[in-house]
């Protein structure tokens, strides 16, 4: 875009050199604007990427219980949120959790707790991001995990990640390591069932 502009400028010279003198100074500024106009305006597109909220849908079946399932998530080895993942994270018991996202310090609020069924946050430093991970059962040892992320990017580098659904691959690779974590559990350490389960 810089380009551009100069190579205006650089032509609207040299036509100002065969002009007579006020009318050559009248084009110089006016493909100048031109050009300065243009490159604003595709910043300012570029930008407002920024600004958008952008939904990010991902779901896994895991061979395991759904209790088993949502233990090893609440375990917080990490949590996606699409552009990148927070890493060490660690819950006050105040409805609060921290971790790194990065290089830079994480916060979030716990929205929403219910167990065996979803887990919500609600990040309030290091990034902008509702997330929301729900355990349904689909059998006796099969659960199916669904990941919604709502992200706001915090710059241009993350608004591109999300555009060319680079943030989507990433979450689904990270419920990929987290299938493959869960599924390692060997079955005799699984929690015994309720005696009310047992009874069907």
């Amino acid at each position: 875009m810089a380009l551009a502009s100069k190579t205006a400028v650089k032509g609207a010279s040299l036509v100002a050199r065969k002009a007579p003198r006020p009318l050559a100074k009248r084009a110089v500024r006016a493909v100048a604007e031109r050009a300065s106009n243009t490159v604003s305006r595709a910043t300012k597109g570029v930008l407002s990427l920024s600004v958008d909220r952008v939904p990010i849908q991902r779901s896994i079946d895991v061979a395991v219980p759904i209790e088993v399932a949502y233990d090893e998530w609440m375990a917080f080895d990490c949590i996606p949120e699409g552009a990148r993942h927070v890493e060490d994270v660690e819950s006050d018991g105040n409805g609060r959790l921290f971790g790194c996202r990065g290089d830079d310090d994480w916060e979030a609020e716990i929205v929403e707790q219910r167990p065996d069924e979803s887990f919500g946050w609600q990040s309030v430093n290091g990034s902008d991001v509702a997330g929301l991970v729900t355990f349904h059962a689909l059998g006796e040892r099969l659960t199916r995990v669904e990941l919604s992320l709502d992200v706001v990017p915090g710059g241009v580098g993350e608004a591109l990640s999300l555009l060319a659904r680079t943030a989507d691959r990433r979450a689904e690779n990270d419920l990929r390591r987290f299938k493959a974590r869960v599924e390692a559990i060997d079955p005799d350490d699984y929690p015994p069932l309720d005696e009310e389960e047992e009874d069907e």
